[in-house]
């Protein structure tokens, strides 16, 4: 009888890391270059008017716009380039970039309360399916608003570290997670994804 060797495994699948990239200033001005008409209530669509997530619920309190880009890709160019560097440490996923067709989004999450609590995971269907890693931009100052944690399932968190302003929070993107209800003021974010080949 063949026995299998044991596969080379990685404690850090689970792990989930945050770090400051800009600073309050930056993300002040980040959020002033939205477009005021430009908050959709409505989910992402993917190609051919496939809905990326069939069973994903709109929330009339989450609104997104597609993230202004500036020169040199700001704000991406930042986010991107600590990613690959902690990747490397950590995961050692194999990575790609961010793809045209599935670029970040600028968040506004308003109070409201959600009917109960529903967890999910940002891998999916279609352009989602080569997601590795997601990242969050918490942009609002935290004494701005009330709830609106980042709260990912079976994984110890650093709460007050993920509300600081101008942090960046990444974990993998098949891990479940959810946004707690804000219940005070608006919350900004950038949501995004880094992608890469096919696990295996």
């Amino acid at each position: 009888m063949h026995i299998p060797l044991l596969p080379m495994r990685n404690p850090n699948v689970s792990l989930s890391m945050h770090w400051p990239v800009f600073s309050p200033q930056e993300c002040a001005s980040i959020i002033a270059q939205a477009n005021a008409k430009g908050w959709d209530k409505r989910l992402p669509i993917g190609p051919g008017n496939t809905k990326i997530f069939p069973d994903a619920k709109m929330l009339p309190y989450v609104e997104r716009q597609a993230l202004p880009i500036g020169k040199n890709a700001y704000p991406l160019d930042q986010i991107s380039y600590g990613i690959n560097q902690v990747n490397s440490d950590n995961w050692r996923f194999e990575l790609s970039g961010i793809p045209g067709d599935d670029m970040p989004w600028l968040v506004k999450h308003s109070a409201g309360r959600a009917k109960k609590e529903d967890w999910e995971v940002d891998l999916g269907p279609a352009q989602t399916s080569s997601r590795k890693l997601c990242f969050i931009v918490q942009l609002s100052d935290p004494k701005s608003y009330s709830g609106g944690d980042i709260l990912l399932h079976n994984i110890p968190v650093d709460q007050q570290g993920f509300r600081q302003q101008g942090t960046l929070v990444v974990f993998p993107a098949y891990w479940l997670h959810r946004i707690s209800d804000v219940t005070k003021g608006h919350r900004h974010s950038i949501v995004g994804w880094i992608h890469g080949h096919n696990f295996r």
